[in-house]
């Protein structure tokens, strides 16, 4: 007879009400954006419409540029910094290393609006207020540290040894880094841009506070567009990107492989 276990069962239970919450939203979001009838559940039909009219928008198309650009130049900064403070916490031991770790790992501790609120006032007591750059730079400070994150764990995979054969047969420490380094840590760098381009795509509080006029980020154009828009282009547009971030994930999965990219 099998033994009825309690804590299995109602494990099994709240992971299934937790996925059920984080899907339910998803699931409704494409439903109204097929919906003739706006937000108006149940549906009655299904249309096109609403996607046509989101990406026949030029401010929601303007918007997704910006974010694009913004998303690639931030993370690709973000990596470039985070590397070789990663392969310095990684290699090295030295006084203060504790110190500069947290201070690296900072902008986790705080909220996001406090932090995009303090980097406007900086900013702005410096002559600059919004503008292209305070937007980047915010954006890269901001995510440089998952960057971090993900590019240690890489490098404490990664066996010294293979950098030290080498350096022993006359590899510089550019020629090895380019040759061996980032060869093996491939799946990191993949995993860490994907995951700085995604937090730079969707962030709100620090595009809000720092972006300037006419390079407006999409999260941006879509929470202005809600304000005054009663309709279902926005929930389309939400679809699109949600439709998008599936083949990203596909193409990762053949590219790097999910499983190895979530393990980095």
């Amino acid at each position: 007879m099998t033994r009825f276990d309690f804590g299995t069962v109602a494990l099994r239970l709240i992971t299934l009400l937790m996925m059920t919450f984080l899907v339910f939203p998803i699931a409704v979001t494409l439903i109204v954006a097929v919906n003739p009838r706006e937000f108006i559940l149940p549906p009655n039909g299904f249309t096109l419409d609403w996607f046509k009219a989101a990406w026949s928008s030029k401010t929601f198309l303007r918007g997704m540029g910006v974010s694009l650009v913004l998303g690639i130049a931030a993370a690709f900064l973000a990596n470039v910094l985070a590397l070789p403070a990663a392969m310095a916490l990684v290699r090295n031991n030295f006084f203060g290393k504790a110190a500069i770790n947290i201070v690296l790992m900072s902008p986790l501790l705080i909220p996001t609006t406090i932090f995009s609120l303090a980097l406007y006032i900086y900013f702005v007591r410096i002559g600059y207020g919004s503008g292209l750059l305070p937007l980047l730079v915010g954006h890269t400070v901001h995510i440089m540290p998952y960057a971090l994150r993900i590019l240690t764990a890489s490098l404490h995979n990664l066996d010294p040894s293979y950098e030290e054969a080498a350096r022993i047969v006359g590899a510089g420490r550019i020629r090895t880094l380019f040759s061996v380094t980032l060869p093996v840590i491939r799946t990191g760098l993949i995993s860490s841009f994907a995951l700085c381009f995604i937090l730079s795509w969707n962030d709100f509080p620090i595009s809000v506070f720092l972006a300037p006029p006419g390079w407006t980020p999409l999260p941006v154009e879509l929470f202005s567009y809600i304000k005054f828009q009663y309709d279902a282009v926005a929930a389309a547009l939400a679809g699109s990107l949600i439709l998008l971030s599936a083949l990203a994930i596909v193409i990762i999965d053949r590219l790097a492989g999910l499983r190895r990219v979530l393990r980095s």
